[in-house]
């Protein structure tokens, strides 16, 4: 429904910032209850500020469509962390996976709190905390984000009774049934990530979408012990209680929860800090392959080759007829097409004055790609692919073009008054010719 672009928040004296740029697809922006919803979301998490949830910075329209300007969080998801450890056999420590929780719980419980203006409880529930959502930087930050399916008394868009939101998998009760829900929920949905975190296996999850639901709503939640008996009995007993079928057995709020899991931390000597997770995330990063660029077409391909040839205007001028290197700093470097902006995502001035540029999308590809990607119907890795000669080199369009004469292979001078004379003789043939054929039609000729 949304993407996600990393971009570079510029502002004066050079200032730069890296961000997030989360923009709703355009053919959505017509659906007002999407876009409501939408806009519902920009406007709460404006309100946030707290170290455990994203910040967001701004709001702003481009043309059809909305985009909301976030922190840029550098790391992994809790999903990502966990499913890479598990394909090494490996589990996240216990400690680590409270230190983690507890994180979490600080955001949601400074959610679950916040007052507007005039001292009136919002109301927010964030009814959708799952992995995916969890955010851990290389910097041992944990900070939950996307508050797109909040529920909160200041919202313009009002889910309608029975309407389910969420990952099926993490809702409670209540919420599955449709009945009415409150921060006890999100208490729930950090007892299914803990017990799973714990047992290396997933709590609610059945062979269709309906059958996980109707776990969800029986929440036959078995003891971690069973499954994992290195956990101590107190900490299972933490993770029953908070994984209770009716919200009043639970945890009042997340604080409460929290609260709980470090004291088991303390009663157990247990040590653990952002400094181990830090170290974790960036091991972990490291394991992670890169993800897969995409192919350069014949046309992407040609284009670059072009563009590396051109030299600024100043280098012709002073009579090189070749650009400068990246290591001379007074001349133009060589061009990167994957480096331009398209006009729609490089001008994208917020309502504070900066100017938010696209750089790529959240599969970090760069605008120039992610751009054509949109406009075509193939495949990533469709288009031609360039042939190599015997010799090893490929073609290029000045080959193409021009046969074997290359750009900037005459002296500055008169390469440009070759250029001026082929174009002026090109002009007139085509004048010349346009007129031998307007006046045959004209009858002006036989």
């Amino acid at each position: 429904m949304a993407e996600v672009f990393v971009g570079e928040a510029e502002s004066l004296q050079g200032f730069k910032k890296r961000v997030a740029i989360k923009r709703v697809l355009p053919h959505l922006v017509e659906n007002r209850k999407f876009l409501a919803m939408f806009l519902d979301e920009a406007r709460l998490s404006l309100r946030l500020d707290h170290a455990n949830v994203v910040q967001v910075f701004d709001i702003g329209r481009s043309g059809n469509t909305y985009f909301i300007v976030m922190e840029y969080v550098d790391g992994t998801n809790l999903k990502g962390l966990s499913e890479h450890l598990l394909t090494l056999g490996e589990m996240l420590p216990l400690e680590l996976s409270c230190f983690i929780i507890t994180e979490v719980c600080r955001g949601l419980a400074y959610a679950h709190a916040l007052k507007d203006s005039q001292g009136n409880m919002l109301g927010i529930v964030h009814r959708d905390v799952s992995p995916p959502n969890i955010l851990l930087s290389k910097q041992g930050e944990v900070k939950i984000v996307d508050f797109g399916l909040a529920k909160a008394t200041s919202q313009l868009e009002h889910t309608d009774p029975g309407v389910v939101k969420g990952k099926f998998a993490y809702l409670s009760p209540e919420s599955a049934w449709g009945r009415h829900v409150d921060l006890r929920s999100d208490v729930f949905a950090c007892g299914v990530i803990l017990w799973e975190l714990l047992t290396g296996q997933r709590l609610f999850l059945g062979q269709t979408d309906i059958d996980t639901v109707e776990l969800v709503r029986r929440a036959d939640v078995p003891p971690v012990r069973r499954i994992n008996p290195k956990v101590p009995e107190k900490l299972d007993q933490i993770i029953l209680k908070s994984l209770a079928l009716r919200p009043e057995h639970r945890f009042d709020d997340c604080g409460q929860l929290a609260e709980a899991v470090m004291g088991f931390l303390f009663e157990h000597g247990l040590k653990v800090t952002s400094f181990d997770l830090q170290r974790l995330v960036r091991r972990v990063s490291q394991e992670q392959p890169a993800p897969p660029q995409p192919k350069q077409s014949i046309i992407d391909q040609l284009i670059q080759e072009e563009l590396n040839r051109f030299a600024s205007l100043d280098n012709e001028d002073s009579g090189f007829s070749e650009p400068i290197g990246p290591a001379n700093a007074f001349g133009a470097t060589p061009l990167d097409y994957l480096g331009f902006e398209s006009r729609a995502a490089a001008r994208k001035r917020g309502p504070r004055g900066h100017n938010w540029s696209l750089r790529g999308s959240q599969h970090q590809q760069p605008a120039f790609a992610a751009h054509t990607n949109h406009s075509t119907k193939g495949s990533e890795n469709e288009g031609v692919e360039i042939a190599v000669s015997p010799t090893g080199d490929e073609s290029s369009l000045a080959h193409i073009l021009e046969g074997e004469v290359r750009l900037g292979s005459e002296p500055p001078a008169k390469s440009r008054m070759g250029r001026v004379f082929v174009v002026v003789m090109t002009l007139m043939a085509a004048a010349a010719i346009g007129g031998a054929i307007g006046a045959y039609y004209l009858g002006w000729i036989p």
